[in-house]
């Protein structure tokens, strides 16, 4: 689902300004959408000038005027045809797998120190996620906190993924210290026997 739509999503719920929205935005959408905070402002924009919400400023006597938006029936009808649409199955991007399979051209010890930094900044934010879990429960309709629920849940599933990969990471420099080892025996063998 792309911003517009996300956007039309809390304005079907009520009225709102660029910062709650965004406040709104970062709360819901922070831990599985790659959409960026600062494409809000210039979305909200656009929306209006397609019809599909309603800016209103408010005067505020010594602070800055509010601007709100309000959700248009075009902005409707675009938000359930949003929903409507075939599902396009996205491919993860995942830059950490894009960088373990160059992993051979990276030492031992800096192929583990890549992997453990990984695993502890998934780590970070599966605990932040699971920080706010009261707050989702007491304010989630049924839907966001499946929503909640599946983030959780795809991050346990990461962290035991990459885990899985620092193990066996650990696994390769413990062979390799075998290895040179045994290199190293059998060169003094050699060495002693010519």
């Amino acid at each position: 689902m792309d911003i517009k739509s996300m956007l039309l999503g809390f304005l079907m719920r009520g009225s709102m300004t660029g910062y709650e929205l965004k406040k709104k935005f970062t709360i819901s959408f922070a831990f599985f959408s790659g959409v960026s905070y600062g494409s809000i402002y210039p979305a909200l924009k656009k929306m209006e000038q397609e019809g599909l919400v309603a800016l209103k400023v408010e005067i505020q006597d010594g602070a800055p005027n509010r601007k709100v938006y309000t959700i248009s029936e075009a902005g409707r009808k675009a938000f359930l045809e949003a929903l409507a649409a075939p599902y396009v199955i996205e491919k993860p991007k995942n830059t950490f797998l894009s960088r373990l399979f160059f992993f051979a051209d990276l030492a031992p010890e800096e192929r583990l120190a890549e992997a453990n930094k990984h695993l502890e900044s998934i780590q970070e934010v599966r605990k932040n996620l699971k920080a706010v879990e009261s707050q989702i429960k007491g304010r989630a309709d049924r839907y966001q906190y499946l929503c909640y629920s599946f983030g959780v849940r795809y991050y346990d599933d990461l962290v035991r993924n990459v885990s899985s990969i620092v193990r066996e990471l650990e696994n390769d420099e413990s062979d390799q210290d075998v290895r040179s080892s045994k290199r190293r025996s059998q060169g003094a063998k050699k060495g002693r026997g010519s």
